[in-house]
Order: structure tokens, then sequence, then C-alpha cells
């Protein structure tokens, strides 16, 4: 299935608006150009804030893509072009090793086997022929559009997020109830609360096993 036709089966941006909505039993709203109470803006920015905050908690696999990078001979800094956190980077079956930016020296230039990451630019030692390197990264566009393109957050109605089903939608709409009424005492929060962290516990436990620290959710 392609990513276009799997992202039209998840509810969108509206959807789960509409579902929160709901949920708080307040007024629906006809279509998503209509938004425009504060109330309501707000809510739309706390799924984004929820999505992010599930996202960013942990190294889920459905997040870890792979990009391959043309290294020219004698070449140290190459741009950093894709949006993410880098985990490894390889060369063939060879892993080079991390090296942080002040580390760089005289003593560190002479391996091969080397990297640090400053911004959006990858360094290396220089090599006396091209290489093609293959950065492995956990990827930070949170969201997609309609045709599959991926971004920082949601924006048009029809956007999704790229947390996977069936998971999304209770992760969502309970994690997005619990920043808006951000009131333990109040009567549904706990029901929320529940719901939400059973949903990421439920995601977690589908995939890819490590020795990763569990996610660190806030509420914030």
């Amino acid at each position: 299935m392609s990513t276009e036709n799997a992202s039209q089966l998840k509810p969108n941006y509206f959807d789960i608006f509409k579902k929160v909505l709901n949920e708080l039993s307040w007024r629906e709203v006809s279509s998503f150009e209509e938004i425009e109470k504060s109330e309501h803006k707000r809510v739309l920015n706390l799924i984004n804030v929820t999505n992010s905050d599930v996202l960013s908690s942990y190294i889920w696999d459905f997040q870890i893509e792979k990009q391959e990078i043309e290294v020219k001979k004698d070449e140290t800094t190459i741009m950093n072009d894709f949006d993410g956190r880098i985990i490894s980077v390889w060369e063939n079956s060879n892993k080079y090793k991390y090296v942080h930016p002040t580390h760089l020296s005289p003593k560190t230039s002479n391996r091969v086997d080397i990297y640090s990451n400053i911004g959006n630019l990858i360094i290396t030692t220089p090599q006396n022929h091209n290489r093609k390197l293959s950065v492995i990264y956990v990827s930070d566009l949170y969201a997609q559009g309609a045709d599959g393109t991926k971004k920082p957050a949601m924006e048009k109605s029809d956007d999704t997020s790229i947390l996977p089903l069936p998971y999304m939608e209770q992760i969502l709409v309970y994690g997005t109830l619990i920043r808006v009424k951000a009131n333990p005492s109040f009567a549904k929060f706990g029901y929320w609360r529940t719901l939400y962290y059973n949903a990421i516990t439920n995601l977690r436990a589908t995939g890819a096993k490590s020795s990763e620290d569990t996610p660190r959710i806030t509420f914030g």
C-alpha cells in the first residue's frame, strides 16, 4: 500500500479535532476554515504538542530512516539535508565512530572511520577516494500531507500524524484532552490519561525491542 493510500485511512487533523470537541461536549465546528475561536486554536496546537511529545520521547522503529550521501575525494564537510537526529554513519559494513566537534584535532584527523555533526553539517576526515556513506537517523518530521509529503507538524485539515494505526487516534485524542484540561481533579481526567498511556504502552510493545529507555512523555 502506498504512503498516500495509507494516510487516507487515518483520521486527519480535523477528524482528531472534532473528536476532542465531542469528548469535551463542546459545540461542533462544521469546517476547518471556520475555526477562529482562541480555545479551538489552542486545541489544534495541543494536538500537535501531543503528537510531537510522543514521537520525540523514544526512537520508534517507524521513524528510523536511511539516506545515502556522496562524499568526494578529500571532502570533509557535507551538508546534512535531511530532517532528524543521526543514529549512526556507515561506509559499507564499517561503522563510523562519533566524535564530539570539540574533540576533532590533528590526532583524530588520521582516523578514517570517524564523523561529527554541527547543525546541518556532517564532518568527516578526508580520504583519497570518493565514498558513499549511509546515514541512519530518526526523523523529526512528525506529520504528513494528503500527498504523503512529510512535514514537522499538522497544519491543513487533511494532514495526518505519522503515528501508526490503530494507536494514533487514541494517543492524539486522549493526549490532547488531558492537556486541554490539565487538572487531575477533573472527572474524566484519570480515564483519559489511562487510555492515553495504554495506547503508548501498546504502541511500544509492537515495535522493535531494544535496550532504549521507555518513552519520556510530558504534559508540556
